[in-house]
């Protein structure tokens, strides 16, 4: 049972990644554009857990408010995960989406995914998952073009898997830009 907190991007990023998704259907490949899913959107994880505190997630309009930030989405990652490898575009730490994260972890405590603590944190948009060995070459071919980008990061989402929603977390009027 997974929560998750996720920035959404602007409209322009949104329709970028999706055409990167859509690329590698085209090819045959695993890609997110065939995830059904209403919550399936392009976005980068800040954390997930298996609980959100309710007290925690009073503190989340604070972080909301940090937003919209610029973010730099830069070359293709591989990651292997049981057997089969996920396809990704990294996202630039700068000091400004460091900051966030940490904001964020301030705010929920300890007790997310390892993946996501700091140190450990690779923020990245997913493209594919599920690449074979064997499908792995070609899926690089695909996205080998796709140059880096300044992306917008306009919304702080949550992200309810067993209840099967997201919503978007509504920004603290009085909240400001600093930790």
């Amino acid at each position: 049972m997974m929560q998750a907190l996720d920035l959404t991007f602007d409209r322009h990023t949104d329709e970028r990644v999706r055409a990167e998704w859509e690329t590698l259907r085209d090819a045959g490949l695993p890609s997110l554009a065939g995830h059904p899913g209403v919550t399936n959107r392009p976005h980068v994880t800040l954390d997930s857990r298996d609980h959100l505190a309710a007290e925690a997630e009073v503190g989340l309009g604070a972080v909301a408010a940090r937003l919209p930030l610029d973010v730099r989405v830069g070359t293709v990652l591989l990651f292997h995960a049981t057997q089969r490898w996920v396809l990704a575009r990294h996202v630039v730490v700068g000091r400004a989406l460091l900051e966030l994260h940490e904001h964020v972890l301030s705010v929920l405590g300890r007790g997310g995914s390892p993946l996501t603590e700091p140190g450990r944190w690779v923020p990245h948009v997913t493209l594919a998952r599920g690449l074979s060995d064997a499908q792995l070459s070609q899926a690089l071919t695909v996205v080998a073009d796709s140059p880096p980008f300044t992306a917008t990061v306009l919304r702080l989402r949550r992200w309810d898997q067993p209840a099967g929603r997201a919503w978007d977390v509504p920004p603290q009027a009085s909240a400001g830009r600093s930790l």
